[in-house]
């Protein structure tokens, strides 16, 4: 399996209290996160280009959001392994959760945007054409989300990590936001009324309710 693989990478993974230990596994998650989002955003792209469909286009800036997040994952988890010194005696722990809370916002603006466009779309309705590449290319984001999700739930549960529990349940809403793209891009071929733009309000409704969800989960410790 992919993620034991991962994970069986990281040194001295089985010692999640060590500082060191834990910044790795957020190195290793933030690193796949980059990669994955930067696929799915390009993809995605392409996608709503050749469509024209205002809520493709607003999954895939969705996705470009998570790559911009799992960089500031990344920073959070490599100044929270620093040691502790005098004026921080207890270590750099905190950063960590303040990382999750920075994800949360950040997906939480996101959801607001996408709102936005998705309004407008519904107000002034373009045509929207579907290929069958761009349905491919959103049946293999569903599932490459699928594994994201699977892979950080994993590895914020070794650590105990609620930055990663954040991006875990981000990729789960992008599944289901993906998956209501994908379906209203097909039933909008048989109708005249404004699915794209009810989709992509849909989209944006997920967004906000996991980021609200995830900063609340942050904020308490």
């Amino acid at each position: 399996m992919l993620t034991k693989w991962i994970i069986s990478r990281i040194p001295n993974h089985e010692d999640v209290k060590n500082e060191r230990v834990r910044s790795d596994y957020g190195k290793a998650a933030s690193l796949v996160g980059i990669g994955c989002n930067v696929l799915l955003f390009a993809g995605k792209l392409v996608a709503g280009l050749l469509s024209g469909s205002v809520a493709i286009m607003a999954d895939a800036v969705n996705n470009l959001s998570d790559a911009a997040t799992s960089v500031v994952t990344l920073v959070g988890f490599r100044l929270a392994g620093q040691q502790a010194d005098a004026d921080h005696p207890f270590g750099h722990g905190r950063i960590e959760y303040i990382t999750g809370l920075l994800v949360s916002l950040a997906v939480l603006l996101m959801g607001v945007e996408i709102g936005r466009s998705s309004v407008e779309a519904l107000l002034r309705p373009q045509n929207v054409q579907m290929s069958l590449l761009a349905l491919v290319i959103l049946a293999a984001a569903i599932l490459i989300k699928l594994w994201i999700f699977v892979f950080n739930r994993a590895l914020g549960r070794a650590i105990d990590s609620q930055a990663m529990a954040a991006t875990a349940a981000d990729a789960l809403s992008d599944m289901a936001s993906t998956g209501a793209v994908l379906l209203s891009a097909v039933i909008g071929q048989w109708t005249r009324l404004p699915i794209d733009g009810a989709a992509g309000l849909l989209v944006a409704v997920l967004i906000l309710k996991t980021g609200w969800e995830a900063a609340q989960a942050t904020l308490a410790p």
